[in-house]
């Protein structure tokens, strides 16, 4: 089964509400055990709109990140984050070799 990735591109406009979103998230984050692959760090804006933090999950399929984004507990989180961030959530899944 291949692997499933949660890819976020985000620009924060309220500080103290994303740290409270980010708190939400990483205890959503604790049922599903992603492994974290990139978080944030140097990066370069090659196209498209920039973004100031961009963070990649690796869960164990496809289904698992979606049910991730899906559950409960992060789409909680993600009510938190509205108004706190603009940004772009992809899930994608990986290649098979």
């Amino acid at each position: 089964m291949n692997k499933g990735y949660l890819i976020a591109h985000v620009t924060v406009s309220d500080s103290a509400a994303y740290a409270e979103y980010a708190q939400a998230a990483g205890e959503a984050m604790s049922a599903f055990a992603p492994k974290i692959i990139a978080w944030s760090g140097q990066y370069e804006n090659l196209e498209g709109e920039a973004h100031e933090r961009h963070v990649i999950f690796e869960f164990d399929s496809y289904d698992e990140a979606r049910r991730f984004y899906q559950s409960p507990a992060y789409q909680l989180a993600k009510s938190i984050r509205a108004g706190a961030a603009t940004g772009t959530f992809v899930l994608v899944e990986g290649a098979g070799f």
